[in-house]
């Protein structure tokens, strides 16, 4: 994951996991005459990096970062426990799934959003317990459904409305799923039913006293998303099964007082300002990429070790009388990064420490800034290498079905349909490939699930999925239910009758954005 470019060195997995290195070689003594962070910018220098973030046998698992103990999968990333799955972003439990966001315990699913316990399910999002559907949005225990918002617990609908089995079938048969041609054109009409379609705030399921969005099984958790079973958290973003944390990201599974970290988890507790740190660590201050250690300060790349400093051995006694002076020294010589901001004893890592560009990180996705926005911040940027590939084939020149598709498809250097209208352009918004193939693994799965060739390379359709979906912040909004503006007609007599309701609360959806929000009262009453 890191460019050739690098000034620090990178191993390979399975020299970074032997012993023929010691991260306790690349130690020095604090130096009470330089600043903490400067220091530890110099330790970070020095101390090897593994290639890519991967927990368990990588074997059988290409192109898979920052993903644990997975089973034949190709290009994952934030994923943990799946197996024969490819081309997903921050998925969890699901087998035989592709190209999806945000996926919890699903089966069969593709090009799915924000879905949990759903089977053989494509193009749907924020659905929970669906299966054999296509286009849902909103949609709970819902059957053989195709192009629906809001259901529940419904069975044969297209469009929102409601067939027999047997007209249900010949009606999705016309509609010929199965093609390209066809699943652009229902994806158009599907796309004007969810601007008639009314949205609830959150998409949180079974939370008590919470806010924030994508929120399953948590109590007592405040501006979060996209997280699951917290107790007791604030300001988080992709943490499952923690309790007692803020101010954190990504994993989790047994953290606890967990605060300004990310990448950490695994039964860690006790961590403060900390990145890529896991398997029951605790007591970490200022570490990353140290695994089962405790009682570290500014320590890297440690393993299975306690009571160091800046990667230096000490007794537990020298340890504990040295943290507080260190403390103190921190904040009476801060540190001064380039544009001048001072950082403290309190404020996590400087940007400028990062060992990673802003553009080829998950913040860009979701803070996607300009390249000239982001030099001007001084922030680190990596030009995408020039794009050498030949393509084979054009993007129009696919298949319209899978069905007819030859096997030497896999040869081909696909030109993406990004690329072959916008060009180079294309780069700096979202990192297009500008060309892809399609691997043997996958033309199987798009056989088996009758789902025509893409025409975009993963980066390309890991961007647009990306935009279906709100930012990770909120607004304070009235309800739209019976405003002037809104397009949806009640089905059912209201509390507040024909007036506009008055009720106000917090949802992802921006002011500025086109969908019908409604408070939790009136969506229920109109979703039951």
């Amino acid at each position: 994951m890191y460019s050739a470019g690098t000034v620090f060195p990178v191993y390979c997995l399975d020299c970074y996991r032997s012993d023929r290195w010691d991260p306790l070689s690349h130690g020095a003594e604090y130096d009470f005459s330089k600043p903490f962070f400067e220091q530890f910018k110099e330790l970070k220098l020095r101390v090897p990096r593994a290639e890519r973030v991967i927990q368990g046998d990588p074997t059988g698992n290409a192109f898979c970062n920052r993903a644990s103990y997975n089973k034949n999968s190709y290009l994952l990333v934030r994923a943990n426990y799946n197996e024969n799955s490819r081309y997903s972003y921050n998925l969890w439990d699901c087998r035989d799934s592709a190209d999806c966001f945000n996926a919890h315990k699903s089966e069969l699913s593709y090009q799915c959003v924000d879905v949990a316990e759903c089977y053989n399910v494509q193009y749907c999002q924020e659905c929970r317990q669906c299966r054999d559907s296509l286009f849902l949005f909103d949609c709970r225990n819902c059957m053989q459904c195709a192009g629906c918002a809001g259901l529940r617990n419904k069975q044969y609908y297209i469009l929102n409305r409601p067939y027999t089995k047997e007209e249900y079938e010949r009606e999705v048969q016309k509609l010929r799923l199965h093609t390209h041609e066809g699943r652009v054109a229902f994806a158009e009409r599907f796309g004007e039913l969810l601007g008639r379609a009314i949205h609830e705030p959150a998409a949180n399921t079974n939370c008590v006293n919470s806010s924030g969005n994508w929120l399953i099984d948590c109590k007592d958790v405040k501006n979060s998303y996209q997280s699951r079973k917290v107790e007791n958290g604030k300001n988080l973003l992709s943490v499952i099964e923690s309790k007692d944390c803020m101010d954190y990201s990504y994993w989790g599974r047994g953290g606890e007082l967990i605060y300004e970290t990310a990448n950490c988890g695994y039964n860690s507790t006790r961590i403060r300002f900390v990145n890529e740190s896991w398997d029951a660590c605790h007591d970490l201050t200022y570490c990353d990429n140290c695994y089962a250690s405790a009682n570290l300060f500014g320590c890297v790349g440690m393993r299975k070790k306690e009571y160091c400093i800046l990667n230096r051995q000490y007794a537990k006694e020298e340890y504990e009388k040295l943290i507080p002076k260190i403390i103190e020294h921190m904040n009476v010589m801060p540190y001064a990064d380039s544009r001048g901001i001072v950082y403290r004893f309190g404020e996590f890592f400087p940007p400028e420490l990062s060992a990673s560009a802003y553009n080829t990180t998950a913040a860009y996705d979701y803070f996607p800034l300009a390249r000239q926005e982001v030099l001007g911040r001084r922030l680190l940027w990596e030009d995408v290498q020039e794009k050498k590939h030949v393509p084979t084939l054009e993007w129009k020149d696919v298949p319209d079905e899978s069905a007819s598709v030859k096997d030497d498809i896999i040869k081909e250097v696909i030109l993406c349909q990004a690329w072959g209208i916008r060009g180079d352009q294309t780069t700096e918004e979202h990192n297009c490939t500008k060309a892809f193939r399609i691997t043997a693994e996958e033309l199987s799965f798009y056989r088996r699930m009758n789902i025509p060739i893409p025409r975009e390379c993963p980066n390309t359709r890991h961007f647009a999925r990306f935009k279906k979906r709100n930012p990770p912040r909120l607004w304070r909004r009235h309800c739209m239910c019976n405003q002037e503006k809104n397009r949806y007609k009640n089905t059912v007599a209201h509390s507040h009758g024909e007036n506009p309701c008055p009720n106000e609360f917090e949802t992802s959806y921006a002011p500025d954005q086109s969908e019908i929000v409604y408070c939790e009262n009136c969506y229920h009453t109109e979703v039951a």
